[in-house]
């Protein structure tokens, strides 16, 4: 009884296998770029902490802003974004980074790979949501025609 419990199990495994490494090689080869969907995430992250900061100053290659009452700036180290003091890392892996102003919002701009992406960060003077999300709209219309 037991030689045919364990025949059976092994036909299931040796039955199941071959569709097993079949199924894996299928979703192997889709094709993803997970930096995009990691800068997305980071980016949101930032866009959290601008809501919520003020006395904003931008240059080309770099953002300056209070954030709880302690001055924070955002620039390019080592093909790193980070945000100091400390070490926050928001973007990586880039060929170049730099901030712009585009109608009253601030937006980062950066390359990798040939690639190039411009992302809103917030709105230049007194962040006000109101003014924030008609900001994100033009952003939105704006990549929407990248594709």
């Amino acid at each position: 009884m037991n030689m045919i419990r364990t025949l059976a199990g092994l036909f299931i495994v040796v039955s199941v296998l071959p569709i097993s490494v079949l199924a894996y090689r299928f979703t192997g080869n889709i094709p993803f770029e997970y930096s995009e969907v990691s800068d997305e995430l980071c980016l949101n992250q930032l866009r959290e902490i601008m809501l919520i900061s003020y006395d904003l100053d931008y240059a080309y290659d770099r953002l300056s802003f209070i954030y709880q009452n302690k001055e924070f700036t955002l620039s390019e180290v080592n093909e790193k974004l980070i945000l100091q003091p400390g070490t926050q890392i928001y973007l990586t892996n880039f060929d170049e980074v730099h901030f712009e102003r585009k109608d009253g919002c601030i937006y980062v701009c950066y390359s990798r790979k040939g690639q190039h992406y411009e992302r809103i960060l917030c709105k230049q003077s007194g962040i006000h949501i109101d003014d924030f999300s008609d900001c994100a709209l033009r952003d939105a219309e704006h990549n929407s025609g990248e594709e």
